[in-house]
């Protein structure tokens, strides 16, 4: 924590990625950590996937921001894990609450795939 923002890791950076040789594509994307956005308390949340370009599978991710971050890198982690692709990240199933999380319309790992996603079928 700094200044009350939490910064979290799992996984390669962006950096580590490339060199360590892989040709990678990175998502990114952040919305107020509670829903509405206006509520009292909301701080912005961003996270940033890195994938292997290729196959889509997730190599490492980073969340800043809100304190949630801490949680959330747990997620990203068990994704790692799970050797998870940008699709099935996009389509993963979350439970959502106003006073705790995202709307499930800005939530920050699913976009972040999407963003993947995107950017591939545009290459």
């Amino acid at each position: 924590m700094l200044n009350d923002h939490a910064f979290s890791g799992a996984g390669l950076t962006e950096h580590a990625a490339k060199a360590e040789g892989y040709k990678v594509i990175v998502g990114q994307a952040g919305s107020p950590n509670r829903h509405p956005g206006g509520m009292k308390g909301m701080v912005p949340l961003k996270v940033k996937l890195v994938f292997e370009a290729g196959s889509q599978i997730l190599l490492g991710g980073q969340a800043v921001g809100a304190k949630s971050a801490g949680e959330l890198i747990n997620a990203i982690s068990a994704c790692i894990l799970h050797r998870m692709t940008a699709d099935d990240i996009a389509t993963f199933q979350t439970g959502i609450h106003p006073g705790l999380t995202a709307s499930p319309i800005a939530y920050q790992l699913v976009n972040a795939a999407e963003m993947v996603i995107l950017q591939a079928n545009n290459s």
